[in-house]
């Protein structure tokens, strides 16, 4: 016998009796079943229950439609029982035809639901957190279908609002709802750069404020919507006129983002919320949510990406219906929390106020963290729950050492903190005691532990730390902090200030690594699909003369006769280097030929970032006067694993034998032609790394500035002819995988000190 066709849900006029159901004057308890009720009706369900999380974590039936009136406030169900308690730790719907056939199926007597087969579980989400359970039963067995759980889902949105008010919930119980959203937080993700904060969270992403869910006048709503998608459709429309060069490839991922601006699925989705009486906010939200839930179930790379770019600008949508289209001011000590943040973005903050970061998505070799290092910012990544439940002024600490997160903490939080800050102080007055003491080896080998810098305002730590120099200063840093490109005469005074301060330690300045992977607001280069191996360092600069003989220009009329050092990023072929050097000949001439002052002694050296470069190292050293090893990049080129992506770049330990026998090879041909060889990454901060680098013949390493008392104490204990020889039988064994364990053990046998920084 066929069954007759179920009526599709209509979430207009549910919203609607819901907004009646608010306003009765009944007891709490009437008013939820009513609320059940109403939903029941509206989605011909047999049944329809809501189950509120309790504080010890127990989700209690609270009012049902279809169940035994007996089993409210009597059934009680583990976080870990049942597929209600599926539905609230996975915090996803859940769908079944046969729901008694699942494994997490728990039959409880006295609900009365044993003639019950089809089965829609919807949590109820508020700050990030599930608060509560939304479910639909059917006698008959059947799917559900998109639509019957859109709607489910806008109800749980509405709820999720609703049940913690006092008109739905005790005195009692409602403070037991805010204590469990608005209660403490701890996270542990992936320390990034090490440091302890205490702190006030800064949303970069704007949460809908208050409790305005429910449209008063929906045509107005409509309009601010339409408005809104109008500002945001020409922010994506000017960003297409910006990158007139844009290559073909990438005009068509442009092209594809500016597509769903313009889509008008997406656009009748959020109608259609506004239509069934949501707030213009409450659409947006309630559509993103939709879209999330697609995202985390995705398999599809493409389809992954395509729905973080509905995500993206869902947020940018928020973003303009709060008006908040400018910069937004910070708060005293500032924990800047976000899903990302660029080099750029990260430079525009306010740094007298910015105290730290946490991010959902950023790895320790990500641009952001490069960032973060030059502004010694703890920073903390890979805590998307902390993004989810974080509200705007809430009290955080922020453990960069550890990757530990408390939001919202304890007094007993607040007191490990604070013990931890104090034995910090205490590590680096002792650090401080023994700077100046040469980084020398127990058999008299002096390695020299240099800084990496990017800013004037580092070079007040080249003392501090007692750093023997700067082996990296990143001139870009000053390109993407402006608004526009910094002049020959900005460039100059930048550069003498940072000479100046060095007082006749040597600084090794990259020229600006530019281009397709790292742009600031006035650039308009190609916008790139794998900008990392695309249009940047070396190769930009080569294209663009005049950008780097103007920067060239400012650093030999920085050096005011001084010695100057010049390291030349992402050198990809011999060829290459040549031309450059041809380049910074052009400019030495110039110099001559005005009378002006030519550096005492010029050095340029080439930076090794990619495996076919580190293949002819030998060749490079031959025609540079220097070599480094950019590590950061050198490791995401070998390993192919993105430095920016959460998804990959932990994948891969720097420490696996490989890597380190790539290393041996590279440093050893490039000795073989007399030229010296630097280590340069963060990589090298990690201790082991540290020892690893030296076992194999580097005697040079540029860390963050953090890092280099640690570092220098650890290179005190060590007899370098003892670890080289361990070292090469490390390597001449045939196992695969990581030398980390391996490393560490001989570090222990020969009775070094792996100092870290709490």
């Amino acid at each position: 016998m066929s069954l007759p066709p179920r009526m599709t849900p209509t979430p207009r006029v549910l919203l609607r009796q819901l907004r009646e159901v608010m306003a009765e004057e009944s007891d709490a308890q009437t008013r939820l079943e009513h609320l059940v009720q109403a939903i029941a009706r509206n989605m011909v369900a047999d049944v329809c229950s809501i189950y509120v999380r309790r504080s010890d974590d127990m989700l209690e039936l609270f009012a049902t439609e279809g169940l035994s009136r007996d089993a409210v406030h009597t059934t009680r169900l583990r976080w870990d029982e049942g597929l209600v308690g599926l539905v609230a730790r996975t915090g996803r719907p859940i769908n079944l035809r046969r729901a008694n056939q699942h494994p997490e199926f728990s039959f409880r007597p006295e609900t009365g639901e044993e003639s019950l087969n089809a089965f829609l579980g919807v949590p109820v989400i508020r700050s990030g957190k599930v608060i509560g359970v939304l479910t639909i039963q059917n006698t008959t067995t059947r799917a559900y279908s998109e639509d019957e759980i859109e709607a489910s889902q806008m109800v749980a949105t509405v709820l999720a609002e609703i049940i913690s008010s006092d008109r739905f919930l005790t005195e009692r119980e409602q403070a037991e709802v805010e204590e469990l959203v608005h209660g403490p937080e701890y996270a542990t993700g992936t320390a990034i750069v090490p440091g302890i904060v205490r702190g006030t969270a800064a949303l970069l992403t704007p949460k809908r404020r208050g409790g305005g869910i429910f449209a008063k006048d929906m045509a107005a709503e409509k309009s601010r919507l339409a408005e809104a998608l109008r500002d945001l459709q020409k922010s994506v429309d000017d960003m297409m006129a910006r990158d007139r060069s844009l290559t073909n490839i990438s005009r068509e991922v442009l092209e594809v983002y500016r597509l769903f601006a313009y889509d008008r699925g997406w656009a009748r989705r959020l109608d259609e919320k506004i239509m069934a009486g949501l707030t213009a906010e409450a659409a947006v939200e309630q559509v993103q949510s939709e879209n999330r839930t697609q995202m985390r179930a995705a398999s599809d790379p493409y389809l992954r990406e395509r729905l973080h770019d509905l995500d993206d600008l869902s947020r940018r949508l928020l973003r303009m219906l709060s008006g908040e289209k400018e910069a937004q001011e910070l708060p005293e000590n500032a924990v800047v929390i976000a899903e990302t943040l660029g080099p750029a973005e990260l430079l525009e903050l306010d740094r007298t106020k910015l105290a730290g970061l946490v991010l959902a998505e950023a790895s320790s070799n990500s641009h952001a963290a490069v960032v973060a290092r030059s502004l010694r910012l703890p920073m903390v990544s890979g805590v998307a729950e902390v993004i989810d439940r974080a509200e705007e002024g809430d009290a955080i600490l922020v453990d960069g050492s550890t990757g530990e997160v408390f939001l919202r903490p304890t007094e007993e939080a607040i007191e490990t903190f604070e013990a931890k800050e104090r034995i910090r102080s205490e590590q680096l007055a002792r650090f401080r005691r023994n700077r100046d003491k040469p980084s020398e080896t127990m058999d008299g080998t002096l390695i020299s532990i240099e800084m990496n810098a990017g800013l004037a305002m580092d070079m007040a730590l080249l003392e501090e730390v007692g750093a023997s120099g700067v082996g990296l200063f990143r001139t870009e840093l000053q390109f993407l902090v402006g608004r526009e490109l910094p002049s020959v005469r900005e460039q100059t005074e930048s550069y003498a200030a940072v000479l100046d301060a060095a007082d006749g330690a040597r600084i090794v300045f990259r020229t600006a690594d530019i281009g397709s992977d790292k742009q600031a607001q006035y650039m308009h280069g190609p916008l790139e699909a794998n900008p990392a191996m695309g249009w940047r360092g070396l190769r930009m600069s080569i294209d663009r003369e005049g950008l780097l003989r103007m920067q060239l220009r400012a650093l030999v009329a920085a050096a005011k006769g001084r010695p100057l050092t010049i390291m030349l990023p992402l050198v990809t072929t011999v060829s290459e280097l040549h031309k450059a050097q041809e380049i910074i000949s052009k400019e030495l001439q110039r110099t001559e030929k005005l009378g002006e002052t030519l550096p005492e002694k010029l050095e340029v050296g080439a930076m090794v970032e990619i495996p076919s470069a580190a293949w002819q190292a030998g060749e490079l050293a031959e025609a540079a006067d220097f070599l480094s090893i950019g590590g950061n990049d050198l490791a995401q080129f070998f390993f192919a694993a993105d430095r920016e992506s959460e998804l990959v770049s932990r994948r891969y330990d720097y420490l696996s034998r490989p890597f380190i026998s790539f290393l041996k090879r590279t440093i050893d041909s490039a000795k073989a032609a007399g030229k010296p060889v630097s280590y340069c990454g963060e990589q090298a901060a990690d201790p082991l790394m540290a020892l690893t680098l030296m076992g194999i013949g580097f005697e040079r390493l540029s860390v963050s500035a953090i890092t280099v008392p640690p570092l220098k104490e650890m290179v005190r204990e060590v007899d370098l002819g003892e670890l080289k020889a361990e070292m090469d039988k490390l390597l001449a064994q045939e196992s695969a995988g990581t030398l980390r364990s391996d490393v560490k053990a001989l570090a222990e046998r020969l009775g070094i000190n792996l100092f870290r920084l709490v």
